[in-house]
Formats: C-alpha cells, structure tokens, sequence
C-alpha cells in the first residue's frame, strides 16, 4: 500500500489508513489525496456507495435575531437568512436556489407559433445538462 497527498493530512495518518484499508480487505493499491479527509471520507470511498451533493442552509426567523447574529450566520458558507413571518430573504432564497441548482427555464414553440411563456421546461445541470441548440 502506497499513498501520496498534495495537502497535509490531519485527521488521518499512515496507521489508520492502513486499518481502514485491511478492515476492507484492500491489501495493494495506490492512494492519492487532494483534500484532507476524515475517517468517514475514505471509507464512502472505499464502499462507493455514497454521493455528496451540496447544499444550501436557510435559517428562518432572522427577525427575533440581533442584526449580529444574522451577521455572522449570513456570512457562513452556503447560507441564507430568511423571514417568513416578515417575508424577508424570500426572493434571495429563490434565486440563490435557481444558481446553486444550476437550473435553466427553457420554453418551446412550435415552429412557426409564438413561445408559450407560461409553462417553461426546467433543465438542471445535475441531471444531463442545459445546453440548447437551435
């Protein structure tokens, strides 16, 4: 078992890589790291079983907080503070919603007849792209 890494290693070291490794029976391979990784990282892996996708983190009632609260969690990564009550954030939430999703509105005609604007095809990066051609 040989491994390399482009970043500095600080949740795992050669010992419990190789545990993890032989707990899965993986005794010749090669590993290279491009991130630092924690235990439960290598070993989705390994079982390739798991999917990461990203994500968007809504905090609601931005109005019973202090304008400092609200500071410091609109500034976390991913983040978005909103107001249902106040109906504050809502048109942020939409858009940063629509960008992080990578959707696209698309609306058809028929060739020759005007675009009907009232039922768009949403088209999503995730699910095979968005280009349009012609």
């Amino acid at each position: 078992v040989s491994f390399n890494s482009t970043v500095p290693l600080t949740r795992l070291d050669e010992k419990m890589i190789n545990q993890i490794l032989h707990e899965y029976k993986v005794h010749h391979c090669e590993l290279l790291f491009r991130e630092d990784v924690t235990v439960d990282d290598l070993i989705d892996v390994i079982e390739g079983n798991r999917r990461y996708i990203r994500c968007l983190y809504v905090y609601n009632k931005a109005d019973a907080c202090s304008l400092e609260e609200v500071d410091e969690l609109a500034r976390k990564p991913n983040s978005v503070c909103i107001s249902c009550y106040m109906s504050l954030g809502l048109d942020y939430l939409l858009e940063r919603m629509w960008d992080d999703m990578g959707l696209v509105r698309v609306y058809t005609k028929k060739t020759g007849s005007k675009p009907d604007f009232t039922e768009p095809v949403i088209l999503s990066a995730d699910r095979g792209g968005s280009s349009v051609e012609n």
